[in-house]
């Protein structure tokens, strides 16, 4: 009985620990595009990374509550916290299977979005203060120029027909951007690549990344774990159950014994 409460005592630790490691998947998506590229990604992105943090933190509270409570010890408040768990469980099942299912129309409808927002952000480079400002960053951070590539500037109020911005520059100085259409050769002067292939690529690597080394993984020991946890239920029970039954098993064929006082009486009678 002790071994099988410290074995789900480990196990709600090593839950809680793999709970953190979801909330990090979250905050990593979070601190590298979310937040960064949040002007040029749809509205279901942040529920997404927001849903994936909460099922983290839910997870960890969750497993440090069930671990308090095989210490207390507190059978309802045990039974409680393993149904949570495979609530949350059987919730990353569901919806891992749902976004592989549908990744391919996921990645064309955040694509189709973020070349909207870009192509509109666009257009008022140089007018609007924090648009001129997240395409500089963007375009030096990443390396890129444009929406699909360095000519979608030309089409802009900025561009006039011959110009980029200078942070699209391989050497950023003022004017270096300026008549890049008449130069015979732009990739001496500037980047070429557009930004939307080179973020959705960059994205897509950290998908897979992501996916394969952490999310999969926690997935998989989640699914151990929790079963792991049932069986340490199921035996406990049956061990309590196997306990009372002995008990009553006992009392039923020890034979009543009187105190002396009572004997005397019944022998005066």
């Amino acid at each position: 009985m002790a071994v099988a409460k410290y074995i789900a005592f480990a196990t709600f630790i090593v839950l809680a620990g793999t709970g953190i490691a979801v909330v990090y998947t979250g905050c990593s998506l979070l601190t590298a595009y979310v937040a960064y590229l949040s002007p040029w990604l749809p509205a279901w992105v942040w529920v997404v990374v927001s849903a994936v943090m909460a099922l983290g933190v839910g997870i960890t509270a969750t497993s440090t509550a069930g671990a308090i409570s095989v210490l207390a010890p507190n059978r309802h408040a045990f039974k409680l916290c393993l149904s949570l768990l495979l609530v949350a469980v059987l919730t990353e099942l569901s919806a891992t299977l749902l976004v592989y299912q549908k990744q391919q129309l996921l990645g064309q409808a955040l694509t189709s979005f973020m070349r909207h927002r870009m192509v509109v952000t666009q257009s008022d480079y140089g007018t609007n203060i924090s648009d001129t400002q997240l395409w500089d960053e963007i375009q030096l951070e990443k390396n890129c120029c444009g929406t699909d590539d360095f000519k979608d500037w030309f089409a802009t109020t900025y561009g006039n027909g011959t110009n980029v911005p200078d942070s699209c520059c391989l050497i950023v100085e003022t004017g270096c951007g300026r008549d890049i259409s008449k130069s015979a050769d732009p990739t001496d002067d500037i980047i070429t690549e557009g930004c939307l292939p080179t973020v959705v690529q960059a994205l897509k690597l950290d998908y897979s990344t992501l996916s394969r080394g952490v999310w999969l993984p926690v997935i998989a020991m989640h699914v151990a774990l929790l079963l792991l946890l049932v069986a340490t239920s199921i035996f406990m029970q049956e061990r309590m159950k196997g306990v009372g039954s002995r008990v009553f098993s006992v009392s039923a064929v020890l034979p009543i014994t009187h105190s002396h006082k009572y004997a005397s009486l019944h022998d005066d009678y």
